[in-house]
């Protein structure tokens, strides 16, 4: 089988917060306990006993079960939703071994709602080249609002100076 590479990798590091991030797979309806505000320079855990270090820390497994997580609806039930969620296409790759099968989009490296391991993404840089133009915003030209093309359009809008005018229909003159 041929693994199609992601065209654009996800940069991703090792979470060092108490919570995982998991937004993309549910929401909290209530927040989770907090731990102690510490100084910026030490780590949240550093200052903690053994025994609250356990209680406010949050694995994946256990911020996903917990009772105030609601799921969005993707989580797979059973195998059949596994199965059927895989990569394996049978047009394209015939005759795989039984673990390419059932082998999904997070086992590829492609980025997906679950995470299999608690990490948070990065976002990319913005890379601005050199000798690039210069870019200046604001309103290329002032639009009057005495104008007639900013008016609404309907049956008495006034299409002519004010003054008299004939009426499209019938011909006959009236005075704005």
């Amino acid at each position: 089988m041929v693994q199609k590479q992601p065209k654009t990798p996800i940069k991703r590091e090792r979470n060092e917060e108490h919570i995982p991030c998991i937004e993309g797979e549910g929401v909290y309806r209530k927040p989770l306990p907090v731990p102690p505000e510490t100084q910026p320079s030490k780590r949240w855990s550093d200052s903690l006993p053994p025994n609250e270090r356990v209680f406010y820390h949050q694995t994946l497994s256990s911020a996903r079960r917990a009772a105030h997580f609601a799921n969005h609806g993707q989580i797979p039930v059973d195998s059949l939703d596994i199965t059927l969620a895989a990569q394996y296409n049978h047009s394209d790759d015939l005759f795989l071994g039984k673990n390419d099968v059932v082998l999904q989009e997070e086992t590829l490296g492609r980025s997906t709602f679950r995470r299999l391991r608690n990490t948070r993404d990065l976002s990319p840089e913005k890379i601005i080249p050199l000798k690039h133009p210069l870019l200046i915003g604001g309103l290329k030209e002032k639009a009057s609002p005495n104008s007639v093309k900013l008016m609404n359009t309907g049956p008495h809008t006034p299409l002519t100076n004010p003054g008299y005018s004939r009426q499209s229909g019938d011909g006959n003159f009236f005075n704005y």
